[in-house]
């Protein structure tokens, strides 16, 4: 059995290269998933340090192919999630994935100046 099948639905973090890299968040929908490649179609979030409150989504919709070899952290969503009402919610010392009912922390990936 695969670890990832169609219609899963995740949250992304993509490894960051560089110390001063944003960190770059994306949550999807599993299109398509073979050989460890996945085809996704999802929204994508650049968290800036300079910004101290609220993370809007970057631009509309978009398909995204990811290497699950990549080194990046893949979180599961459940499966019933709505990712279009998932919105990522910052303060000075928190980061959490919320909907207003389902809300996922991810303080550990804020960038820290």
């Amino acid at each position: 059995m695969a670890a990832v099948s169609e219609g899963d639905r995740f949250v992304l973090i993509d490894r960051r290269l560089f110390r001063d890299d944003n960190t770059r968040i994306f949550i999807g929908v599993v299109e398509r998933f073979e050989d460890g490649v996945i085809i996704s179609r999802g929204y994508g979030y650049h968290v800036s340090p300079y910004e101290v409150t609220g993370t809007e989504r970057r631009g509309d919709e978009r398909v995204r192919i990811i290497s699950l070899a990549g080194g990046d952290i893949i979180y599961m969503l459940p499966p019933d999630q709505d990712i279009a009402k998932l919105q990522l919610k910052r303060s000075p010392k928190s980061m959490v994935l919320t909907d207003g009912k389902y809300a996922m922390d991810l303080s550990d990936f804020m960038l820290r100046a």
